[in-house]
């Protein structure tokens, strides 16, 4: 499996709007290493069809801390929102990553 640059940020508030609405935007909060996996045919039979068919899962070496902070993940050029930290392995870290509407 041959991991990619991926970018954690967080969404952190710069204004409100007219209605008293946040303004948020994204902040790079670390860059690491990572890769967008499929799911398996085991978990496709296990999980919810509405997972498998809206979610990816990323494997990471950032730390757990960081992507506590995290919000999005930039990897590809494509941006997913953080979900869930679902497995802390010792060096990785596999999430659940929900990919933003274009």
């Amino acid at each position: 499996m041959r991991m990619k640059p991926i970018k954690l940020f967080s969404l952190e508030e710069v204004g409100r709007d007219e209605l008293n609405n946040p303004i948020v935007e994204p902040v790079l909060i670390g860059l690491y290493k990572g890769v967008i996996s499929q799911w398996s045919i085991e978990e496709i039979a296990l999980l919810d069809r509405e997972v498998t068919k809206n979610q990816r899962k990323l494997l990471t070496d950032a730390p757990r801390i960081v992507i506590n902070q995290a919000q999005r993940v930039e990897v590809d050029g494509e941006t997913y929102s953080l979900l869930e930290v679902k497995k802390d392995f010792q060096r990785w870290r596999l999430c659940h990553v929900k990919a933003d509407s274009p």
